[in-house]
């Protein structure tokens, strides 16, 4: 490996482990207020926000995969389903599944949360379409920062080859 190689690995953990402490920051937000019941919209829109940002940080860390390691990031209308469907892939040669086909499936729902987030109203938002999403972001948070931690092992390893 260059010199220049194991900089730009270096450079992106470093990346990655930044966007977990912001979502770990998110997850702060979140459990402040993690028993309360939605009161009216602006609690709502409060919460829907924290769910946009979790997602924003996610795909952020997989553009950095996919710039780096992929050959870039999907084009196309679908490019952000495309890009987390990717990072389940092992691409032979090049790296393993950046994350598990099962926390995908649960990430596609705060994808889509944020799609439907950035083209309503706040006012329209639901709690019934947000409280599961509410009640299961701590967990999903903590299996994605796992698995990342175990890509960010593999590009350490890479960058010391």
């Amino acid at each position: 490996m260059t010199d220049k190689f194991r900089q730009k690995v270096q450079r992106v953990v470093s990346e990655i482990e930044e966007e977990l402490r912001n979502i770990e920051r998110l997850l702060s937000e979140l459990n402040e207020h993690q028993k309360e019941e939605p009161r009216n919209t602006f609690y709502l829109r409060a919460i829907g926000s924290i769910f946009h940002d979790f997602y924003c940080e996610v795909e952020r860390i997989f553009e950095r995969i996919a710039e780096e390691l992929n050959g870039g990031i999907p084009a196309g209308e679908n490019w952000h389903i495309q890009l987390l469907k990717d990072m389940t892939l092992q691409i032979e040669k090049v790296r393993p599944p950046v994350i598990s086909k099962e926390l995908a499936a649960e990430l596609k729902g705060y994808l889509e949360f944020r799609h439907r987030f950035r083209n309503i109203y706040g006012f329209e938002l639901e709690w019934n379409k947000m409280k599961g999403l509410k009640e299961g972001m701590p967990n999903v948070a903590t299996r994605f920062k796992k698995e990342i931690q175990e890509f960010i092992e593999f590009m350490k390893k890479l960058a010391e080859a």
